[in-house]
């Protein structure tokens, strides 16, 4: 009787072995029993000896002889790969500063930040500005600007898509705030490139707005928009940018404003990511205010510090 119960112990473990289900773990040893459930990082068996274990699908190779993807594997805190967004923004800081002392004394605080990212083929760049003088302990200039820009770039064309949102603050112009936005195209007319020199030269084409707020002028102004561009790599230690653009007044010509930019920078030696920078800002508003100039120019000078 006993030798018949031992055999039909021996006929059930077998048939385990026979029927259960074969699972090759990556360390190479290989596992038999019964899976319950699986989940996305679990297989949950039933084993004749170890009993209910769970295995994770990482530490499993085949399972009943399918080979299983490396990826089926999922953390529960972790997202897909292709989810996460690994762009970095590109971003600096610039100070400057500077004192004169003789028949008069003058003083003058200019910071800037910058930052932009480009991801698909789509630019975004967002910058802040302030400056601030004085000359004989009176403030000459006191201005604050920031702008929020887009451009879609097209891989297999010399033309781009550009928009440009910017608010102005300030306390010596005809206007307290000021609100301009821009749409237009911008099209690649040459670019050179020769070791470590990149020469590009671009125009400019569009339309916009102009919004001033506690000023004369202060109705919705339609604007034009043409300028001209250049961004200059001298070397990978030194680089130019300049533009000039043009927004004349849809409706009154004469009513316009000329706005040129320019900045260069220099690699400091032995310190990366400080550059010498060098700025100017020169603004001619065809029509203004009573006492107020025509022209406002700022020069600045300071370090630059990108991360």
């Amino acid at each position: 009787m006993t030798q018949h119960i031992y055999s039909l112990a021996s006929i059930f473990i077998l048939s385990l072995t026979v029927f259960g289900d074969v699972i090759v773990l990556t360390s190479g040893e290989q596992l038999e029993g019964t899976i319950k459930s699986q989940d996305g990082q679990f297989v949950h068996v039933q084993h004749a000896i170890l009993g209910d274990i769970s295995i994770e699908l990482k530490n499993i190779t085949t399972l009943n002889g399918e080979r299983l993807p490396e990826s089926s594997a999922i953390a529960p805190d972790e997202e897909p790969e292709e989810n996460h967004d690994d762009t970095l923004w590109n971003q600096s800081i610039n100070v400057g500063l500077g004192i004169q002392n003789g028949q008069k004394n003058t003083s003058d605080l200019s910071t800037a930040y910058h930052a932009d990212r480009t991801k698909d083929e789509h630019k975004v760049a967002f910058d802040i500005r302030y400056k601030m003088s004085k000359t004989d302990g009176e403030r000459t200039l006191n201005r604050f600007a920031s702008s929020w820009g887009n451009t879609w770039y097209q891989t297999d064309s010399p033309w781009d898509v550009f928009t440009t949102l910017q608010f102005d603050w300030a306390e010596f112009q005809s206007w307290d705030q000021r609100l301009v936005g821009d749409l237009g195209v911008e099209y690649e007319v040459l670019k050179t490139i020769e070791n470590n020199e990149e020469f590009t030269l671009t125009l400019r084409l569009g339309s916009g707005f102009r919004k001033e707020f506690q000023s004369n002028n202060d109705h919705l102004i339609p604007e034009g928009l043409l300028g001209v561009g250049v961004n200059w790599v001298v070397s990978d230690k030194q680089t130019l940018t300049a533009s000039t653009t043009w927004y004349p007044d849809y409706d009154d010509v004469s009513n316009y404003r000329l706005v040129t930019n320019a900045s260069w920078n220099l690699q400091m030696s032995n310190i990366e990511n400080i550059q010498f920078s060098i700025g100017f800002h020169h603004e001619y508003n065809s029509q203004v205010d009573a006492g107020v100039d025509n022209s406002d120019l700022q020069l600045t000078a300071g370090i630059n510090y990108s991360f």
